[in-house]
C-alpha cells in the first residue's frame, strides 16, 4: 500500500516525526553512552551523554504543542503493562521457589546477587498494589 501524498505536513506526519525524534534521543543517548563507557572508557562523559538523551526526550515530549500520544497509544501501553506484570509474576514465583529449593537438594548455591533482584521484583508488585488501591479507592 502506498502513502497518499498531501500538500504540507499533516498532523499525523508531525506527530510521527516528533515521536521518532523523542525516541531517537533516548536510544541514541543510551547507545553513545554505552560506547563511551564500555568501549572508550569515559564513564563520566558517558553519564552526561545519557542524561542529554533523557533531557532531549523530555524536551521534545513536553516542548511540542502536539498531542504525541492518543487513546490508542494509552490502550496499547495499558495492555502491554498488564501482560508484562502477568509474565513477570510467573517468573518471580518460579524463580523465588527455585532459589529456595535448589540449594537444599543440590550442591549448587544461588548467587547472592539473586536475592536483591528478587526482592526488587517483590517491591515492584507491592508498589503496583499500593498504587492500584490508591487509584481504586480515591475519593
Amino acid at each position: 500500500m502506498t502513502r497518499t501524498q498531501t500538500a504540507g505536513n499533516s498532523l499525523l506526519d508531525q506527530r510521527r516525526k516528533y515521536r521518532r525524534l523523542m525516541y531517537g534521543f533516548v536510544l541514541g543517548g543510551v547507545a553513545v553512552a554505552l560506547l563511551l563507557r564500555e568501549v572508550l572508557g569515559y564513564p563520566l562523559l558517558s553519564e552526561a551523554v545519557y542524561w542529554i538523551g533523557i533531557l532531549g526526550f523530555l524536551a521534545v515530549w513536553q516542548g511540542t504543542s502536539l498531542t504525541l500520544f492518543d487513546e490508542r497509544d494509552r490502550s496499547l501501553e495499558r495492555r502491554a503493562s498488564h501482560l508484562t506484570l502477568q509474565l513477570f509474576a510467573v517468573v518471580l514465583v518460579l524463580a523465588a521457589s527455585a532459589a529456595r529449593v535448589i540449594p537444599r537438594v543440590t550442591a549448587y548455591e544461588v548467587p547472592s546477587a539473586v536475592w536483591p533482584a528478587l526482592y526488587g521484583f517483590v517491591a515492584l508488585y507491592v508498589t503496583f498494589g499500593a498504587v492500584y488501591l490508591a487509584l481504586r479507592y480515591r475519593p
